[in-house]
């Protein structure tokens, strides 16, 4: 009996440990599976902050794919923009000075009161047919039909500013006094230039300047950095600021998440094209709103042919923006002596090449900074103040 309760209890001992065992192995795969799965979730979680910021940091994109995001603008949405827009789509010049705008589905006319559109004998016969459009438009504005609903926007739409005397062909000239300040403000590219302004403003003519230039900042990430705001703060807390230099780009063409919207909208996209302008012009009214000059700079050239094309597209949206409230726009390309066909790290001189460019491909060199901080220079005419007046 002892032997057998002995052989008995082994066995028993042994099918413990054989279903113990057993029991381990389940427990491990599932936890196994669930850190798995979690794994699987945090990479979903940080895909697009990852390739974002390999993007912003390297100007390529990490997989090739061409696109951080998929489009998101579904068929149904392009329908109604494309139905709203064939309202506009006359490109007669006398329509296009009306300025009218479309956010989403939403049809805005700014400030027509303001427009004045002086006709020739050769455009009577255009301006006549052009005037039943608007009219139309108007009606359409006002009275909408039981069909039409419009669309609430998220976009905060920068006031137009007003302007009581006719645009002129040229922007102002740039006078400047040892009272006023120069404002500068922009990327990584400011940050080598602005220095060299700085330094050749006071010694010249004894003009303060303030350098808040910022590295990787632009106008597509305002959550990271805020520069309509920043410029509108500094606007607002020192009113001797008379001139604003701009000087920004390469952190700029990428994707980026526009309130309202459930997905990154996409570089280039109209409603990309559109919300990068009003960040433009929303810098440009807070200039105007304080009597403030704009000199801003276009980015040159750029080594990686992408980022070139880049700054083309980008240079196009700065210039037409400027040249609307008619500010200065300064053209580097030719300083650096370089073209957006042919990318150059050198210019030529009376004595050889000198290189302006580091071997990025995108910044400058010292001499490179102190060539664009002349031309900062070349723009500005310096008053003297009467003895009565200066303080």
């Amino acid at each position: 009996m002892l032997k057998n309760n002995t052989f008995n209890n082994k066995k028993i001992f042994k099918k413990s440990d054989c279903l113990l065992n057993k029991q381990d192995t389940l427990s491990a795969k599932k936890i196994f599976v669930l850190l798995f799965i979690t794994g699987i979730a945090l990479i979903t979680i940080y895909h697009s902050s990852i390739l974002i910021y390999w993007q912003q940091t390297y100007h390529s994109d990490l997989f090739s794919t061409g696109s951080v995001t998929q489009d998101f603008i579904k068929e149904d949405f392009e329908g109604d923009v494309k139905e709203s827009q064939a309202i506009i789509v006359d490109q007669d010049e006398n329509l296009k000075d009306t300025n009218i705008h479309l956010i989403k589905n939403v049809l805005i006319i700014s400030q027509p009161e303001i427009v004045k559109i002086n006709q020739t004998n050769k455009q009577q016969n255009q301006s006549i047919s052009n005037n039943k459009k608007v009219t139309q438009l108007d009606n359409q504005v006002n009275e909408p039909t039981n069909n039409q609903t419009p669309l609430l926007t998220d976009i905060e739409t920068p006031k137009e500013p007003k302007r009581d005397v006719p645009l002129i062909s040229e922007p102002q000239p740039i006078v400047l006094t040892k009272n006023d300040k120069v404002f500068f403000v922009g990327d990584s590219l400011m940050q080598g230039v602005a220095p060299y302004a700085k330094k050749m403003l006071f010694k010249q003519y004894k003009i303060e300047s303030i350098d808040l230039s910022k590295q990787s900042t632009g106008l597509a990430y305002p959550n990271a950095f805020n520069w309509p705001k920043t410029i509108s703060d500094n606007l607002n807390k020192d009113p001797s600021i008379k001139l604003l230099v701009v000087f920004l780009g390469p952190n700029d063409p990428w994707d980026f998440p526009v309130k309202g919207y459930p997905k990154y909208v996409k570089y280039k996209s109209p409603v990309w094209e559109e919300q990068y302008r009003l960040r433009i012009a929303a810098i440009l009214n807070s200039a105007y709103e304080h009597d403030v000059q704009v000199l801003w700079l276009a980015p040159p050239c750029m080594r990686k042919s992408k980022l070139n094309d880049d700054m083309v597209y980008l240079n196009m949206l700065y210039q037409s923006e400027i040249e609307k409230v008619q500010q200065h726009f300064l053209i580097t390309n030719q300083l650096l002596g370089c073209t957006y066909e042919k990318f150059t790290s050198f210019v030529d001189s009376g004595k050889g090449k000198i290189k302006v460019r580091i071997d990025d491909g995108i910044h400058f060199t010292i001499t490179g900074q102190k060539i664009l901080a002349t031309a900062i220079m070349e723009k500005i005419i310096f008053k003297q103040l009467e003895d009565n007046d200066s303080d």
